[in-house]
């Protein structure tokens, strides 16, 4: 007689449903690991971004203020004024007795108005209008603006490159076809074609250095992050290139650089004695405007000419949201905003606060 059947083994109902539930868990485990994993290193790259930015921006605004007030040193518009014995200065240049058609300065017409006047300026809370060159009203909420100005020799080819011809936007500050620029550079422009020269080669330089104005500050943009439309700030420029003095056609003329800020104040070093360039203080843009000249060897300086550094301070925000996800509830981070003011983080997003002294370096100027 053959031996008995073993009987057919496998799972009990309760087996396989202890398995599943163990195999569950241990998926939804995984997921929550790599849901989780994925997320903190999306609130890593968005706050390395922002950070980047920060950095960035630092930068750029430092090698433009480092432009502040240059004049070619071997482009002298006019021999030495008497009035300015004993004091070396570079910037504005200084007008003919009688004026050429050459010179940048026109004390007859008001030209150039106070923005221009130095290598440096600023208008507080508030954005610098280009039509007319001035301030608006204080708005202590607004971010600030800084005007830069200097002088270039460059060429327009050594523009695109190296030089400092083309303003921030990209623009020729003196192109060789007419309409276009600053119309103060049209007659300095001039480099052929007879003396005094009545055309203008793009290959060669301009008989005498072209003004360059650079303006930056912040305005509200929208951009998209993850297909969601998110609000921030921009950092904006314009330049003399696409907007000359005067055309208030062109009054809305600045242009995004990069997005992701949240506010950008300037302070300027000014200095208060003839033996040292060292700024007893620093002042907003309202108050430089507000102080007196200063008479060094005879000489009255006026305050923004008396500036020889700039403390910049910029608050970078986080897009995208979830980067603070470790900050238990009731008890938010804080950062210090630029009136160094303790503030709570805002929901989701990180700011964070960078702050720069840049020297003007064409103002580090003794006298002697």
């Amino acid at each position: 007689m053959l031996p008995c059947a073993r009987r057919q083994q496998g799972l009990t109902i309760v087996e396989l449903m202890v398995a599943m539930s163990i195999s569950l868990v241990i998926v939804v485990a995984a997921a929550y690991v790599y849901l989780a994993t994925r997320e903190s290193q999306r609130a890593i790259d968005r706050t390395s971004s922002s950070r980047e930015t920060g950095a960035f921006v630092m930068q750029m605004l430092g090698r433009e203020i480092m432009n502040a007030g240059f004049y070619p040193a071997a482009s002298v518009s006019i021999p030495p004024d008497p009035a300015q014995k004993g004091m070396y200065d570079t910037y504005p240049p200084l007008p003919s007795d009688p004026r050429a058609t050459t010179d940048w300065q026109d004390p007859a017409t008001g030209w150039p108005p106070a923005a221009f006047q130095s290598g440096i300026y600023g208008c507080d809370g508030g954005v610098f209008d280009v039509a007319t060159s001035t301030c608006p009203a204080t708005v202590n909420a607004d971010a600030d603006t800084l005007v830069i100005n200097y002088f270039t020799s460059d060429t327009k080819n050594m523009g695109t490159s190296t030089g400092r011809r083309l303003d921030c936007t990209g623009s020729d500050v003196a192109p060789e076809t007419a309409g276009g620029g600053d119309p103060h550079n049209d007659e300095r422009k001039k480099n052929s074609n007879g003396t005094p020269p009545t055309q203008t080669l793009e290959n060669i330089p301009p008989q005498l250095p072209v003004f360059v104005s650079n303006r930056f500050t912040l305005k509200a943009t929208k951009i998209a992050v993850d297909q969601q439309e998110i609000k921030t700030k921009s950092l904006v420029c314009s330049g003399n290139g696409k907007s000359p003095h005067g055309k208030a056609a062109d009054a809305e003329t600045y242009q995004a650089i990069i997005e992701g800020l949240e506010d950008l104040q300037f302070t300027y070093g000014v200095y208060d004695s003839a033996t040292t360039v060292t700024p007893s203080r620093f002042y907003t843009a309202k108050e430089v405007s507000a102080l007196g000249s200063l008479t060094l060897n005879g000489v009255a300086v006026p305050p923004w000419l008396r500036v020889t550094a700039v403390r910049v301070c910029l608050l970078t925000r986080t897009l995208g949201g979830n980067t603070r996800i470790a900050d238990k509830a009731g008890a938010l981070r804080k950062y210090r905003d630029c009136n160094d003011t303790a503030q709570e983080q805002p929901s989701g997003d990180t700011i964070t606060r960078h702050i720069e002294v840049f020297g003007l370096r064409n103002n580090m100027k003794q006298y002697y």
